[in-house]
């Protein structure tokens, strides 16, 4: 609006702004006047907004002003505008009338004319062309002014059509040049009144928050938290605001940090066992008690923290041009660099997307330098699936440190995720147990099992293709006594290589 570029739609949306703020200032006024939100609408939404819907209400018309894609002016705002309007209005039955007078005096020789107008040129008389006007000079007619011939049709000035010049001149032009001048002038008055616009805005949008904080609170039976000045974290039986309306039954889970607590809890624990929504649940119940919101927990005492760090989803773009695991980086470096003894630090299965021995070596150096800071370590949790930290006590043992694992059941090969937080460790993934719920095939799954199995043993991977040692040292006794058969002098031991030794089975296999 200030660059006087306002569509009809911007038009509209102004409107209804001002009118739906002023139902908000009176339903704000009817309520307590020590409520904080109540009393800033009440003093900010001020008579401007009356005046501004009031103005633009009398002024536009939006059936029009959408129909024609301008600005259109309502009846009896402006006479001099209403009249011209009345004066457009009759023009095609006024130029009906005058082409009907212009034939009249034209002759039997012309059978029909009309009055038409163009823009630069005013009003002209347009005659069809007939079979005698062929060269210019046949265009000639007494009383007339020959302007042009189009589409067989040549354009005259006369007398009436000068006058209607100079008694209508362009209406149509006129009247948009008048409802422009009128759209000005009202873009200015709400100018000058635009503060009270951006104080609605800011005003509405905090209340709009409120109500939504509100009411997820009244629906998720939400409980006040209790803000402290420590860097404290008690949570009791704690839930994730968004998960729990998508399973039934959600489990709860507690978190504690300070005091008493670790401050330091490492989580390991098989795929889809639920580590990732528990870290997003402290940190969103962690959240939502600083922003001033009830929280999805029996009870929940937290701490005046100064920041939350997390590396927990990766958001790639082309744009950024960064591989993923640099992404990894830059988030887990801010959190090394910045994060103090009030903040909370959610790590979810850092180093995945790197080598396995680089991303442990550095998730490793990473909590080894928060342990070493004593006291001043932050609330940190961290989730992983590398299992040599504790496999391999890489970590020291501290009492700022402890490990976590989702408690599973295994029965008959088959797991049942309890998604219940507990004291100790996971040995394994159960990847295999996930990939077939995954829908992947089972013998590709088994061979994936057997491998890993191999590997954790150090034993060596022999191809799916290539034979069991056993055959193998079958058939070399079979080849060696065929070969101490053979007479050297008379026997061909050219074709007994191609035949018994190029050709068999575990030849071909070393040759691929």
């Amino acid at each position: 609006m200030q660059q006087a570029q306002a569509s009809m739609t911007d038009w509209q949306s102004l409107y209804k702004t001002a009118y739906n703020a002023i139902n908000i200032a009176e339903i704000c006024r009817a309520q307590r006047a020590d409520v904080p939100i109540f009393k800033k609408i009440t003093e900010a939404f001020t008579d401007d907004i009356h005046q501004v819907a009031a103005a633009i209400s009398q002024l536009v018309d939006f059936e029009e002003s959408f129909a024609q894609n301008r600005f259109i002016v309502k009846p009896h705002v402006d006479e001099e505008l209403d009249q011209r309007k009345r004066t457009y209005s009759t023009l095609p039955s006024l130029m009906t009338t005058v082409a009907r007078e212009e034939l009249d005096r034209l002759g039997p020789h012309i059978e029909e004319c009309s009055i038409i107008y163009v823009p630069q040129l005013g009003y002209l008389l347009a005659l069809p062309c007939t079979q005698h006007m062929t060269e210019t000079k046949d265009f000639t007619i007494e009383g007339l002014q020959f302007m042009f011939m189009s589409n067989n049709t040549v354009h005259y000035k006369s007398a009436r059509t000068r006058a209607l010049d100079v008694k209508l001149g362009d209406t149509h032009c006129d009247i948009t040049d008048h409802e422009t001048q009128i759209m000005h002038q009202l873009q200015n008055d709400i100018l000058l009144r635009s503060q009270v616009f951006y104080a609605i805005m800011d005003y509405a949008a905090e209340l709009d928050c409120l109500i939504a904080i509100a009411i997820a609170a009244k629906e998720g039976n939400y409980i006040r938290p209790e803000l402290t000045h420590g860097s404290q974290l008690d949570i009791i039986g704690g839930r994730h605001p968004l998960q729990e309306l998508c399973v039934t039954p959600f489990v709860p889970n507690n978190a504690h940090f300070g005091g008493d607590h670790t401050r330091i809890k490492v989580i390991t624990g098989p795929n889809a066992s639920g580590k990732s929504i528990y870290l997003k649940q402290v940190g969103l119940i962690a959240f939502m008690a600083l922003i001033g919101s009830f929280v999805p927990a029996e009870k929940a005492s937290i701490g005046m923290l100064d920041g939350i760090y997390t590396r927990v989803h990766t958001q790639e773009s082309v744009s950024v041009g960064l591989s993923t695991f640099m992404i990894d980086l830059n988030q887990l470096s801010a959190a090394v660099r910045d994060a103090t003894k009030n903040s909370l630090v959610i790590v979810d299965e850092f180093g995945k997307s790197t080598d396995t021995v680089d991303g442990l070596s550095l998730l490793v150096a990473c909590i080894k330098h928060w342990e070493g800071r004593g006291s001043d370590c932050p609330n940190l949790m961290v989730s992983t699936h590398f299992h040599a930290i504790v496999r391999e006590g890489l970590l020291p043992a501290s009492k700022q440190l402890s490990y976590k694992t989702m408690e599973v059941l295994e029965n008959d090969g088959e797991l049942v995720f309890l998604y219940e937080l507990t004291d100790g460790h996971a040995n394994y993934s159960h990847a295999s147990h996930i990939a077939l719920t995954a829908g992947l095939p089972e013998e590709l799954v088994k061979r994936g099992t057997k491998v890993s199995k191999l590997l954790r043993e150090n034993q060596p991977i022999l191809r799916v293709d290539s034979s069991s040692s056993e055959t193998q040292f079958d058939r070399y006794k079979e080849i060696l006594a065929k070969f101490l058969d053979l007479d050297l002098d008379f026997d061909d031991l050219t074709g007994f290589l191609r035949e018994q030794v190029l050709s068999s089975p575990s030849s071909a296999s070393n040759k691929s």
